[in-house]
């Protein structure tokens, strides 16, 4: 659980905001969001809090806003990479219906990812540790593709999910008070694989294997579309049989790979496990086998007694005894419910990446967090954009070099350059050219391209317009006197004192104040 402290810090740096708003007199919530990194035009903005700077990796996620899709002046839908800091690392603009499920598969070297440009016509797609476009599939024989998941296998072949329309006679049935058609139209999930060659190896659908009155009412019944299952994901297991996730039936299915046949089922109406210190889940997303032989689920308990709180949980499942024993569990505090979409990602040395899916602020979208609970950095999207799943994951880029800024200061005026010899520079600024002028203070980056996306500079950070290149265009340090600085002060006036996190609070906004009277206020260094 969260540190008590710690949260009343964090709801104090959030209420001496709110007031700051208040004071400026503005109604504008946008403005009064806090967005600490840099971004080039057509990507999101966002906060990102760092608890602990100790810690490495890279994070993977789709920022998009839902019903945004068209029309003039719509953004593009970005595959993101951000680095440990939190900075923007590399991302790929696309001007598609929607980009989702974008990871690296550390086994084979590849990025996937999957981009839809409508109902029929979704490519999962391939990408190299360059940034370079491999292959791309989609589904055959009349399968109508499904964009929730996208798998490689360890022996390299690719598994597809998708989504099969078959008439049924459900007159029998009632769906809560809904009596059912003779002629539903039942959308079942289906297993695509393919090998590298994109010959289709394996086939399995739930209208095959499962009734649609495993569903549950609460999901709702129509006879046009009775989408009764719903999965949205796909894992090998670690015996090479296949694990899918079904939310509409609250339930994890085990698959054997050859015959199709349905060998267990956690959770939902017919479980095989029972939970003895556990009420289950509902609504789950992004269910995973661990290395130890747990289970890890975003569970976004749709079904669950009030108050329906989202959680990341994990279960030992015991085939003997049949018990699913919840050993592991995380709310956030204070805790809010996420009504679709999210992830739960573990790591081999025990780090989860919790997704939050289909929320918004001022809850986070998603948290890394360790197995104590305590968090280690945080990200908050805009107003209005979520993301379908978020990952952390050790990219190969060692050797790929980031655009270096430099800088030049003559005669008052400040240049920041990118390195020559690309076909694309986007500045934070919105400019598009190698270099600009700057006349702010503030973090600045820089993208050039790279592969299909675009390479993103470190920050460079500008506190003191007096003071900002490390030598002039002369070769010579600037002969600038730095202003002496008197004090820092919170929005209540109270010091404080600049320093390094983890001790106390992360306050985003505060004056500093200067020997010459001057009083300036700054955005974005820790205080403790």
């Amino acid at each position: 659980m969260v540190d008590n402290q710690h949260f009343s810090n964090v709801m104090m740096v959030k209420v001496n905001f709110l007031l700051f708003c208040i004071l400026l007199g503005t109604a504008s919530t946008l403005f009064c969001q806090n967005f600490n990194r840099p971004v080039p035009a057509g990507v999101p903005e966002y906060e990102f809090v760092q608890y602990d700077s100790t810690y490495t990796g890279y994070y993977l996620s789709t920022p998009f806003r839902i019903g945004a899709n068209a029309g003039p002046g719509a953004l593009p839908k970005n595959a993101v990479i951000l680095d440990a800091d939190g900075y923007l690392f590399w991302y790929m603009p696309m001007q598609v219906r929607n980009l989702s499920d974008f990871k690296y598969h550390p086994a084979h070297q590849l990025y996937t990812f999957v981009k839809s440009m409508g109902p029929q016509n979704v490519q999962y797609t391939l990408m190299d540790p360059d940034c370079k476009l491999v292959d791309s599939f989609t589904t055959v024989d009349g399968i109508l593709p499904d964009a929730h998941d996208f798998q490689i296998t360890k022996n390299k072949t690719f598994l597809l999910a998708g989504a099969s329309d078959s008439i049924m006679d459900l007159s029998a049935y009632l769906f809560g008070t809904v009596p059912g058609s003779p002629n539903t139209h039942a959308i079942g999930f289906v297993v695509q694989e393919f090998d590298e060659d994109h010959n289709l190896l394996f086939q399995w659908s739930s209208n095959d294997h499962i009734h649609p009155t495993a569903g549950y009412a609460f999901y709702g019944y129509s006879a046009n579309a009775f989408d009764y299952c719903h999965g949205n994901a796909i894992e090998e297991d670690s015996d090479g049989n296949l694990l899918l996730y079904f939310r509409h039936l609250n339930a994890v299915y085990k698959i054997d790979r050859q015959s199709g046949k349905v060998l267990w089922q956690l959770g939902g109406k017919t479980s095989s496990f029972t939970f003895p210190n556990d009420d289950g889940f509902s609504g789950q997303h992004d269910a995973r086998r661990l290395p130890n032989g747990n289970i890890a689920i975003y569970d976004n308990a749709n079904m669950a007694a009030p108050p329906r709180i989202s959680r990341a949980v994990e279960y030992v499942l015991d085939t003997l005894n049949w018990t699913a024993v919840k050993v592991w569990e995380h709310q956030y505090v204070p805790g809010f419910f996420s009504p679709a979409m999210g992830s739960h990602q573990t790591t081999a040395d025990r780090q989860h990446l919790i997704h939050y899916g289909l929320h918004y602020r001022p809850d986070p979208t998603f948290i890394r967090t360790d197995d104590a609970g305590n968090l280690i950095a945080e990200l908050f999207l805009a107003d209005s954009f979520m993301s379908y799943r978020s990952f952390l994951f050790d990219l190969p880029v060692d050797t790929i070099q980031r655009p270096a800024i430099s800088c030049t200061q003559n005669n008052g005026i400040i240049t920041l350059s990118a390195p020559p010899g690309y076909d694309r520079y986007e500045w934070s600024t919105g400019e598009n050219t190698a270099g600009i002028i700057v006349q702010e203070t503030g973090t600045y980056q820089v993208w050039v391209n790279r592969g299909i996306g675009m390479l993103g500079s470190e920050p460079f950070v500008i506190q003191d317009l007096d003071n900002v290149c490390p030598l002039s265009s002369a070769g010579e340090a600037p002969a600038v006197e730095s202003p002496t600085v008197i004090g820092y002060y919170d929005f209540l006036g109270r010091a404080i004192t600049p320093g390094r996190y983890p001790a106390g609070y992360e306050a985003q906004f505060y004056f500093v104040r200067y020997a010459d009277g001057r009083i300036k206020l700054r955005n974005g260094i820790r205080i403790k």
